[in-house]
């Protein structure tokens, strides 16, 4: 066991096929194309397909056709515009526990809190949750509290359809309030040239107070990532995400750790009774001992 393990994401081989096939198809026209034609193909090919991949994925709890698309060069650089941009004048609010990203990318951080006791302007949290790889009551109690929440949809593609079924109707009340940052770097393993792709609802106020800079910013969409994403093949690697979930909970039970079915396989997380072991003290996060996977299957 390695005392020091960041949550990294794990390839597939799958999503490597995509980025060759998508660049195999690249042309110097698309170069040339990019901020006009490039645009349309963003809106008019790769939104609606990125709309259907997620209802696809929520079990058709989803249903996105009143939210527009903007996008940036990756999924960070947009979470970090909002967050900086929202923290200059209103509180921001951290899930603890959750992931640092959230907050490294920001020079306003007298305005960013780690607190899931009081409410702020805008709450942010990945689902699932880094902290445990889990959606849990007290994490939409916290979303539900603040005015806005912005939502990091990396790993949810690692959660079993049932479990993606179940959180998308948890969070269906929230969507209107929510800014949902898709990226799949982990989720897809999509991390070569990651796809930074960001639906809000058409009446959130937040549309009508950053779409000058959100449109600026779609200009520089990652049309590398679009037609990969667009060319991955899901149940391939829903298979593969199959055998990494059973890997994990053999290696929990070879290790006696409790075996946790739910949740995303990258992370698990436990609170020890009684005195921690000496080597699980340096994976204690907070109150509770995190453990983040890397699964050899790939595909």
């Amino acid at each position: 066991m390695e005392t020091f393990r960041p949550l990294l994401p794990v390839g597939y081989a799958a999503g490597a096929e995509a980025y060759r096939r998508a660049a195999e198809g690249l042309t110097a026209d698309d170069l040339t194309q990019h901020y006009t034609r490039g645009l349309r193909f963003f809106h008019e090919e790769l939104v609606p397909k990125v709309k259907a991949r997620l209802s696809a994925l929520s079990g058709g709890v989803w249903r996105l056709d009143d939210y527009v698309a903007f996008a940036a060069g990756s999924d960070c650089d947009f979470m970090s515009h909002l967050v900086e941009a929202v923290a200059a004048r209103e509180p921001v609010r951290l899930y603890p526990g959750d992931w640092h990203g959230f907050t490294v990318g920001c020079t306003q951080q007298e305005g960013i809190r780690w607190d899931a006791e009081t409410p702020g302007a805008l709450a942010c949290l990945c689902i699932p949750s880094v902290r445990n790889g889990h959606v849990t009551e007290e994490m939409l109690a916290f979303l539900g509290a603040s005015s806005q929440c912005l939502l990091n949809l990396n790993l949810y593609p690692t959660l079993s359809g049932a479990e993606r079924t179940e959180v998308a109707g948890q969070l269906l009340p929230l969507l209107p309030k929510s800014v949902l940052s898709i990226s799949f770097s982990r989720g897809f393993g999509l991390t070569a040239s990651q796809l930074g792709v960001a639906l809000v609802h058409k009446d959130h106020p937040y549309r009508k107070r950053f779409e000058t800079q959100w449109n600026w910013h779609t200009y520089f969409f990652n049309a590398l990532a679009a037609k990969a994403f667009l060319a991955v093949d899901m149940e391939r690697m829903q298979a593969v995400d199959d055998e990494r979930r059973a890997w994990v909970g053999t290696w929990l039970a070879e290790h006696e750790l409790p075996v946790v079915d739910t949740g995303s396989y990258y992370v698990k997380s436990f609170r020890v009774q009684g005195e921690l072991p000496e080597y699980l003290a340096p994976l204690k996060r907070g109150d509770v001992v995190r453990l983040c996977f890397k699964p050899p299957q790939v595909g």
